[in-house]
């Protein structure tokens, strides 16, 4: 699930692998055995400030008219909206939505512009709009992004040879996370499922599943996350040291490594008062034994030019490093985790 903050005003939306739509705002969390003990800690999430130390940038890729450069279009209120996210394949390259030139745009770990593949009109709304976001890339390098045609869900797919197809679903899955074979996400109503990117079928389950069959559930509540997995049963209490008794309404993300850690990065809006409020944020690991890393420091997420249906948090198949990417006025920059 995903709350934003865009003007103090929260949206309860579900997070994905860079995608939102309107859920119930508590998942019921994941039924585990009576044997695993619930461990309670707190976390403290802060101001957004600077990144800490440990994630240095990778990428820098501005906007502009040049074939290298990434689009940007007309978004109401004098805006220019950026990219609709990008994703790493496991050869290290990136692929970005790229909506208002109409292509998926391919670049290096660095930056370096390598090509595009343009989106033929059939693969258009009306032959004409963009209609697809949220990309995630599976284990053989395929690129898949999620429709935002209301009335016609489905999967766009780029193969590693460059070769566009559409699967289409029988109705709008939010993906989160991805096996490297499958994908995992929520139903509007709120129910987990996998989602066949080969078929398209779509299947009722109880645990995602991410790099590596590693298992796990996450479930936001007002000022709490829950955890769970194989022999892991975590409650984390969210607070803003600035204000403790304040309630923080998280948003999450997360992606599963190679080895098993999982990553989440939590914003959130803290309301002081009826008429005041701001952000708050963190980013933090539990792996596979239920151990909570320390919470890091993390920047402001959102700008003016940020489309708001993407996921910053990342990871390549195969990888044990996550990746956060902001789409800011100007540029998208992509930081690596140490």
């Amino acid at each position: 699930m995903k709350l934003i903050s865009r003007g103090l005003v929260p949206l309860v939306v579900l997070a994905c692998a860079g995608g939102l739509s309107p859920v119930p705002a508590m998942a019921a969390p994941a039924r585990v055995p009576q044997s695993v003990p619930l461990v309670t800690k707190t976390l403290q999430l802060r101001k957004p400030s600077a990144l800490s130390s440990k994630w240095t940038r990778i990428q820098k890729v501005t906007y502009g008219t040049a074939t290298a450069k990434l689009g940007t279009a007309p978004g109401g209120e004098n805006l220019m909206i950026g990219p609709e996210y990008g994703v790493q394949v496991p050869d290290t390259t990136w692929w970005y939505a790229d909506a208002a030139k109409r292509r998926l745009a391919h670049y290096t770990d660095t930056g370096t512009y390598l090509g595009q593949v343009k989106l033929p009109a059939k693969y258009l709304d009306q032959g004409t709009y963009f209609q697809w976001a949220r990309p995630i890339a599976l284990a053989d390098g395929t690129v898949v992004l999620s429709s935002t045609t209301i009335d016609s869900p489905g999967l766009l797919k780029l193969s590693p040879a460059h070769k566009l197809s559409r699967v289409a679903l029988a109705e709008y899955v939010a993906v989160m996370v991805t096996s490297g074979a499958s994908l995992y996400g929520f139903t509007e109503s709120g129910d987990k499922v996998r989602v066949n990117p080969k078929t398209g079928t779509i299947t009722a389950v109880t645990l995602f599943k991410g790099q590596g069959g590693y298992l796990f559930d996450v479930a936001v509540g007002s000022g709490r996350l829950t955890v769970t997995r194989p022999g892991v049963n975590l409650r984390l209490n969210l607070v803003d040291p600035d204000h403790p008794s304040a309630t923080v309404h998280p948003t999450v993300e997360a992606v599963m490594g190679a080895t098993g850690t999982l990553w989440l990065y939590v914003t959130g809006v803290v309301e002081v008062t009826p008429d005041e409020a701001y952000d708050v944020v963190g980013v933090f690991s539990v792996d596979t034994t239920g151990t909570v890393s320390a919470v890091g420091r993390s920047r402001v997420w959102y700008s003016d030019a940020d489309p708001g249906d993407g996921q910053h948090l990342g990871m390549r198949y195969g990888d044990t490093h996550p990746t956060l990417m902001f789409i800011d006025t100007g540029a998208v920059r992509v930081y690596r985790r140490d």
